[in-house]
């Protein structure tokens, strides 16, 4: 069937379908969340976040697996002949090693599936006791343990999933995929908004959430076996254990999971933390909060993360030059998105909930502030560093291991005297003070450019306008609490 050159650029492009498909999620923003902020109390407001944080935590359960599999896959698709600690031996032919991508493979799924019955373990103990105080605060207490106990067998199926879709990644069949994730993030959005109007309770809209996650489970299935010619079916997926292999996959892997729990890990911890010492009222206003911040966060993504496949061959081919120039134009766009749907967000928040008459308050400007920087220099970071784990060296748990450690003393030695502002505060400490820097000297040493050659075209004009903002509402108060006028309850 003929396709018009632009349009089957489009349907080809990475970039613009994983777009595509965080737009779609995004759109929970706009259908989904007024819905439950004008139907659930905040009690209910918060465990539905809650729920959210604590399966966002499957991070955790992965080590850092996922990561270093769609990287080693992607090595394979570009021609590597083996896997070896901290280098990648390679044909120089750039042709496929399928024998390659069936060993690797078969130990992601012997690892898996240790991986799930841990995590479901420590879904059953840990989460529910972290569910405890929280469900106490709804009033309907056994439609809410039901509504975990399905999120639990859910989201452990889910877990086991990651991989296909981990394979599919390392194939960089990223836009293929992102094409059916924005169909079933509508099926799901459709789902909830009808599970919302019709039948108004939390347990409805968490099945109704979960079944398209089973469903998503069956797409990166079928969709493993289609492409690429159907060479999945071809894998040899029987061969043994091997012990050297596994210790090339665990060596970078576990610094990638020691980096995600001193990174995302902590934020979500912490929340789960506060959730046992919060209000109601002002735990659900803080998890909005973040809520809103991760998802402006992947919708930023896209122009970058889509093309981490294509970062890891090009390393692996040694074109340095391309790598540069389109890691430099991933990451511009990825810091303009997430600076101006935070600045928008933060200007039109309180209105937007009053209008809707929601129960939940958005939190005061200068705790929305803290946030909003303390996630941008995550970001920046968090770029580098993947930029630099192309190279098969992984720093990330030094990055994170050592700005986690200044996050804990600093908010902790906060805490009692400035509450949930202590988070943010410690997180710039910490992303200040050691990640952000230490992640960018890494990156910019191994592509041999300078800060000032590679950053001006990256970082530049989203930090002039986060600046800005920032001094405009520091510099004129009085407009920001005109703003949260209508809602003198915030936070």
């Amino acid at each position: 069937m003929y396709k018009h050159p632009v349009v089957n650029r489009l349907w080809n492009s990475p970039t613009f379908n994983t777009w595509l498909s965080y737009s779609t999620r995004a759109l929970s923003l706009f259908v989904v969340l007024p819905l439950v902020l004008k139907n659930f109390s905040t009690g209910e407001v918060s465990l539905w976040y809650l729920f959210a944080t604590i399966i966002g935590l499957q991070g955790l359960a992965d080590m850092g697996f996922k990561t270093t599999f769609i990287r080693f896959i992607s090595y394979a698709m570009g021609g590597a002949t083996d896997i070896g600690k901290n280098q990648v031996a390679t044909s120089g032919a750039h042709q496929a090693n399928w024998s390659l991508v069936g060993r690797i493979f078969s130990m992601m799924r012997y690892i898996y599936k240790r991986l799930t019955l841990v995590f479901f373990i420590l879904l059953l103990t840990a989460g529910t006791w972290a569910m405890m105080r929280p469900v106490s605060m709804v009033e309907h207490q056994q439609e809410a343990w039901i509504a975990w106990a399905v999120i639990i067998v859910i989201s452990s199926v889910k877990f086991y999933g990651t991989i296909y879709a981990n394979y599919l990644e390392g194939l960089n069949q990223i836009a293929l995929v992102r094409r059916w994730e924005a169909l079933t993030s509508i099926g799901s959005i459709v789902s909830s908004i009808i599970a919302l109007l019709f039948f108004k309770s939390l347990i409805t809209l968490v099945i109704a959430n979960q079944f398209w996650i089973l469903i998503n489970f069956y797409r990166d299935y079928r969709l493993s076996l289609s492409v690429e010619n159907g060479s999945f079916r071809k894998l040899d997926l029987t061969v043994p254990f091997n012990r050297e292999f596994f210790q090339s996959v665990w060596h970078p892997a576990w610094r990638s999971g020691l980096s995600g729990l001193m990174s995302n890990g902590l934020a979500s911890i912490t929340s789960l933390i506060y959730a046992q010492m919060g209000s109601a009222a002002s735990l659900a206003s803080y998890l909005l909060a973040l809520r809103l911040l991760a998802q402006i966060r992947e919708i930023s993504m896209a122009p970058f993360y889509s093309k981490i496949p294509m970062f890891s061959r090009l390393r692996a081919v040694g074109d340095l030059k391309t790598l540069i120039a389109k890691a430099q134009r991933g990451m511009m766009l990825s810091n303009l998105v997430f600076v101006v749907g935070a600045i928008a967000t933060g200007l039109l928040g309180a209105t937007l909930l009053h209008y809707i008459g929601s129960a939940v308050p958005f939190v005061r400007m200068d705790l929305w502030i803290l946030l909003t920087v303390a996630y941008f220099i995550h970001r920046y970071g968090a770029m580098h560093i993947q930029l630099y784990s192309t190279t098969n060296h992984i720093i990330s748990h030094i990055a994170d291991g050592v700005s986690g450690v200044i996050f804990i003393a600093v908010t902790l030695s906060l805490f009692g005297k400035y509450e949930l502002y202590a988070i943010p505060i410690g997180m710039l400490c910490g992303y200040l003070g050691f990640y952000a820097w230490y992640a960018a000297y890494h990156s910019l040493k191994s592509l041999g450019v300078s800060f000032f050659k590679f950053e001006y075209k990256t970082v530049l004009v989203p930090l002039l306008l986060l600046i800005a903002f920032c001094m405009l509402i520091t510099l004129f108060p009085d407009s920001a609490s005109k703003i949260y006028s209508i809602n003198p309850s915030a936070l």
